[in-house]
């Protein structure tokens, strides 16, 4: 993960000049899991054992990344980003090809946006647009967030913290969960702090496997985490708690509306 003097004054200066500003007030927390990158491990483990406890995730694919082997392990392959979208999960967007957005021209960042949503609609089929994004290494600029604010309902940085009360759905805060890194009680902390302060905690990692990489946690510590919050609080995809608060479908989440649409087909 990647930090630069851009994105600590795009975060600081943030709350004078949000790229999105809304606000976040949900009775009892909302949790939400995202998975950068979409290693396969990610859906086979991570999507599975959200899965089981009646959850669903957020994936944000760099649709160059299709089929290839990284650090993270195998990557996503066609399948696995259909069975992903007929689960109900999110399949969210990363650009083509991981770009570095602090330092690529608007007109570099928006090809790659418009190239990665060509790529995931051959795969799905229709033309329904990612609602949601994820800044590459987490590098977001103050430009780049004014832009991609206006085209997506909400952009996930890597900023720690708490999404509640005011927040600029431009650069949504995280709790990293990564093997090194994991406290199950700070892990159980945010989530009580969502449910207290009517919050929405988004945890984000990459892979989900035995020998996570260093990016990643393993099934254990997934489990852990998914299993308390879903005790608590509902666990949704960003796009849903995104129509929420945007109130563009609070009575109806995206993901369940498109289950009927599918059955009612």
């Amino acid at each position: 993960m990647r930090s630069s003097i851009s994105a600590l004054l795009a975060r600081r200066i943030g709350g004078f000049m949000r790229g999105r500003p809304a606000r976040v007030d949900w009775p009892g927390g909302v949790a939400s899991f995202t998975f950068d990158d979409f290693p396969k491990s990610a859906l086979t483990v991570g999507g599975a054992i959200l899965e089981q406890h009646g959850g669903r995730g957020t994936y944000y694919t760099a649709m160059n990344f299709a089929g290839t082997e990284r650090k993270l392990g195998r990557m996503f392959d066609v399948e696995d980003v259909a069975a992903a979208d007929r689960a109900g999960h999110e399949i969210a967007c990363h650009t083509l090809s991981h770009l570095d957005c602090r330092w690529a021209k608007p007109a570099d960042i928006e090809r790659e946006i418009d190239d990665n949503g060509r790529a995931l609609a051959a795969m799905l089929g229709g033309d329904n647009a990612p609602a949601s994004f994820a800044y590459p290494y987490g590098a977001v600029s103050l430009r780049a967030r004014r832009a991609l604010g206006r085209r997506f309902a909400t952009c996930r940085g890597t900023g720690l913290g708490l999404n509640a009360g005011p927040v600029d759905l431009a650069d949504l805060l995280v709790i990293i969960l990564y093997d090194h890194l994991y406290d199950e009680a700070a892990m159980r902390h945010w989530i009580d702090e969502a449910q207290a302060r009517n919050g929405w905690v988004i945890f984000y990692t990459h892979d989900v496997a035995d020998r996570p990489s260093e990016f990643g946690c393993t099934p254990a510590q997934f489990e852990a985490v998914v299993a308390y919050a879903a005790q608590r609080m509902p666990v949704l995809p960003v796009r849903d708690v995104a129509a929420r608060i945007i109130g563009g479908g609070a009575d109806q989440p995206a993901s369940r509306a498109r289950e009927d649409a599918r059955a009612a087909a």
